[in-house]
């Protein structure tokens, strides 16, 4: 799997997207969203900067997915019960 590319710093600011600030743009995001593009971002930067590439990623990717799908789906990283959701609240005993 390969990770979806962002666009160079010269693209980013020629976008007109420049002024938008961190806050802004976490508001117009989900959680899950937000989620997504801070991995997005991180693996982006650490393959521009050359810390890994990206044929590392995908094959550290893929191996952290067969371990996964090893798994019974309960045990599966992100996995929730459909049954009891979470309620925010602590059980008392």
């Amino acid at each position: 799997m390969a990770t979806i590319p962002l666009r160079s710093q010269a693209n980013r600011q020629e976008s007109g997207r420049q002024g938008m600030t961190m806050p802004e743009a976490a508001g117009l995001l989900s959680r899950e969203e937000r989620f997504m593009g801070t991995v997005a971002a991180m693996n982006t930067l650490l393959i521009e900067k050359r810390i890994y590439t990206q044929e590392e990623f995908d094959a550290i990717f893929c191996d952290w997915a067969a371990a996964q799908v090893e798994k019974p789906k309960a045990q599966r990283t992100g996995s929730r019960s459909k049954i009891r959701p979470f309620s925010g609240r602590a059980k008392t005993r």
